[in-house]
């Protein structure tokens, strides 16, 4: 009789899951955003922002030695940043592949493809924490493809910290995913709105909604994973090829190599094979030689 009870009430809830993420998908979909209130626990937040921290001091030195990057970090002084965080920790990735919010994505991104069925993978990895002095961002979209008809990027946002108007907060203009019009620089818009959080929270939007860091006033800390997921023929922000260690590789599941895109990885010639979009996995090329 238990075990009847147990599995009436296990699809009851996962019915009421399905159900959710369907209406998540939809509020995107008109909206271009949806906030996950609470859905990251605050310890596993706390520790996630001490590896931040720890990166930061590790590769900041880096950066600030190599004065040829123009945008590296040394150059952002009034911002923490760590990009690339699959190849510092392979559990990241646990993070990055959460089932639930690939449920609410994935809709949005295989829509008008073929058979709606097209792959799609992680494009973009960072990490960031704006400093006191910050001055935010210039409302902007992140496909550069204004008005769009189908969702080209989606962006996870998590929050590991509070957010708030005077932390640095995400500001967005609802709806201005469907525009097809960039927003003018410096201009205030009379229905942009401020995303305030909690820690825990995560901010999923269209890449093409008008959106933009709000200025820092604050000393606090304001950590946010933000993860871009884009369709298979979007071009990534870092090459995965050649920053991809092989021992992380190696451990990777078949998932999780599909999230990064090692089966989009573009065919030497045409005697290596025709198709675009591989059945198998290419390893990381400077692993190869």
């Amino acid at each position: 009789m238990q075990t009847w009870l147990n599995l009436i009430l296990e699809g009851k809830l996962l019915f009421m899951q399905k159900k959710d993420n369907v209406f998540f998908t939809r509020k995107i979909r008109k909206d271009g955003y949806v906030v996950l209130r609470n859905y990251l626990d605050k310890r596993k937040c706390t520790l996630l922002k001490k590896k931040l921290e720890n990166y930061y001091i590790k590769y900041n030195k880096k950066y600030a030695s190599n004065k040829i990057r123009l945008n590296s970090l040394a150059n952002k002084s009034l911002e923490k940043v760590v990009f690339n965080l699959h190849n510092k920790e392979l559990s990241w990735l646990k993070l990055f592949e959460d089932k639930k919010i690939l449920k609410i994505i994935s809709p949005l991104l295989k829509e008008g493809s073929y058979q709606n069925n097209e792959p799609f993978y992680l494009n973009n990895i960072s990490a960031r924490s704006p400093l006191n002095g910050n001055k935010g961002q210039q409302l902007h979209l992140d496909s550069n493809l204004a008005g769009s008809n189908y969702c080209m990027t989606i962006n996870v946002m998590w929050y590991l910290d509070d957010y708030n108007k005077q932390d640095g907060t995400t500001r967005i203009v609802p709806g201005s995913h469907r525009f097809k019009k960039y927003a003018k620089n410096g201009k205030k818009y009379k229905n942009e709105i401020f995303l305030n959080g909690k820690i825990g929270d995560v901010l999923i939007f269209d890449g093409n909604l008008w959106h933009g860091g709000s200025s820092k006033s604050t000393n606090t800390s304001r950590w946010a994973i933000i993860l871009g997921y884009a369709r298979w023929f979007m071009k990534p922000s870092y090459d995965y090829m050649l920053n991809t260690p092989l021992k992380f590789f190696n451990k990777m599941s078949k998932s999780q190599k599909a999230l990064l895109g090692f089966h989009l990885v573009p065919p030497k010639d045409e005697f290596t094979r025709m198709r675009r979009i591989s059945k198998s996995f290419e390893k990381p090329y400077r692993f190869m030689r």
